[in-house]
Formats: C-alpha cells, structure tokens, sequence
C-alpha cells in the first residue's frame, strides 16, 4: 500500500514453547503472540493487536501500563504464547509486569477505531514469530488494517452503508475492498460522475481522521480555442468517520462508477 504503520514502536518478545509439543490455543479468542503483524497502544490500559489471518484483538490491561507501547523494550508473556486473560499473562515494561486482565476478538471496524485513537502515533512494529524491534518512524503513517490510499483506487459504489471502494490488494496490505463510512447524509453522491478523497492531515492517506473528506468531482465543459475540454470541479464534499477494510463475502452487490481520485 506503501503506507506506513501507526500507533506503536514496540519490541515484542513472546514467553513461547518451541513449535514441537505445543498445544493448541484453549480458547477460540486466544491471541498467538508468536504470530503477531501489528500492535497499537489506545490508551494506558488498552492494547489493540492484529493478528494472524487478519484476526483483530483488544487487550485490557488489569491497571496502568502508559510507557508499555513506547519503550521499544516491552514484552508479552504467556505460557506457550497463548494470550487469552485467564491470568498469569503480562506486558512486561523493563522491569514492571502489567497484568493482562481480558482478551477480546473485534471486528475490523472496531480495530479501525481503536487504531485511530491509539495515543502514540509514530511507529507501528511489524511482530514476526519470536522477537521483532521497530524504529521510530517520524511524523504520521497508516496502516492498511484502517487506512487506504486514493492513489490505488479502482473504483466506487454507494450503498445503505456508504461508500464502498475497491483497491489494488497488492497495494492495500492484500485488501480489495474497504468500507468508507460518512458522518453525515452526502445527497452529492447520488449520480455522482466522479470522486475524491482529501486528508484531513495532510498525508495522502484515508483513515478516517479528523478532517477527512469525500468529495464530488463534477465535470463541466468549456469551450476553448480549437476544441471543448472537460473541467473538474470538486465540491466541498462530506465527512468520513470511518474507514476499515472487508472481506469480499461481506459486500452488498453494488454497481461501481469507475473514477480516479482526485487529491
């Protein structure tokens, strides 16, 4: 997608058995902290990770845990890398253990959510089986687990739900579709022509952040010396609240109007 992660510089490092032996996960919301892709910090007690086969998790924090996403040297520990909430399960902080109080599965709109608000917003570590350090990247990234590119779109459909927009997935972290949902009515999209996406940071990327906005590209004429020539003007547009990725089983059959981005 080439865009980067958000929400956490984090070294993970999970308490796991080797993969001879080991038992199955006990529970269907366990996380396998030994097959982690991405982790975000939301809040002192929160934790938002994306797991293997894009299972997303919440981990609450049995108490305050602030630095435990930021200091690059924090771990998880759980008996043969199963974090499921059933106790004896932690982040370890340097010296300090942070308990794990719950587990929970959520659905990529929820992570989205979670991503969003994450209060570090300068890194994301991609976590491989065992051990894996991140660098702190500098000014804001996204992520494709909650984030698109307007560059990569191939195109666009409005339904009950909003707007539904298709993408490379060799250029969106393997996704095809994503879900844009809108803070408000846009009676603009009805037999729109065309669409753009404007950052509400700046940054080329949609994530559903502050500012964010979809707009209608409308085409007019205008007759010039030789030869009339199409004009591109965008209206002021509509909020996005949300943005978040889907499976193609999920997707309500929807005509698509084909249309590049405008940015």
């Amino acid at each position: 997608m080439g865009i980067a992660g958000s929400g956490l510089l984090m070294a993970l490092l999970a308490n796991a058995a080797m993969a001879t032996g080991r038992s199955p996960a006990p529970a269907p919301h366990c996380l396998d902290a030994r097959a982690m892709r991405e982790a975000h910090q939301v809040d002192a007690r929160t934790l938002a990770i994306l797991g293997e086969n894009d299972v997303r998790h919440r981990i609450d924090l049995a108490g305050s845990c602030p630095t435990a996403a930021v200091s690059g040297a924090a771990s998880l520990l759980a008996r043969e890398g199963w974090v499921c909430g059933g106790g004896n399960e932690f982040v370890r902080d340097g010296q300090a253990l942070c308990p794990i109080a719950a587990v929970t599965t959520v659905d990529a709109r929820e992570y989205a959510r979670l991503a969003r608000t994450s209060q570090a917003s300068d890194g994301t570590a991609s976590l491989g089986t065992v051990e894996v350090r991140g660098e702190r990247r500098r000014g804001f990234g996204g992520s494709s687990s909650f984030c698109f590119s307007p560059r990569h779109m191939r195109s666009w459909s409005e339904d009950g739900k909003g707007v539904l927009v298709e993408l490379s997935p060799a250029r969106s972290g393997g996704h095809r579709y994503y879900r844009v949902e809108l803070g408000n009515a846009c009676p603009e999209l009805n037999a729109a022509p065309q669409i753009g996406f404007e950052s509400g940071l700046g940054v080329g990327v949609i994530c559903g952040n502050p500012g964010d906005r979809i707009k209608v590209v409308e085409q007019r004429s205008e007759t010039m010396p030789g030869a009339p020539r199409l004009m591109g003007t965008a209206r002021i547009g509509c909020p996005i609240s949300a943005v978040y990725p889907i499976v193609e089983e999920a997707i309500i059959e929807a005509t698509p109007v084909e249309g590049a981005p405008s940015r």
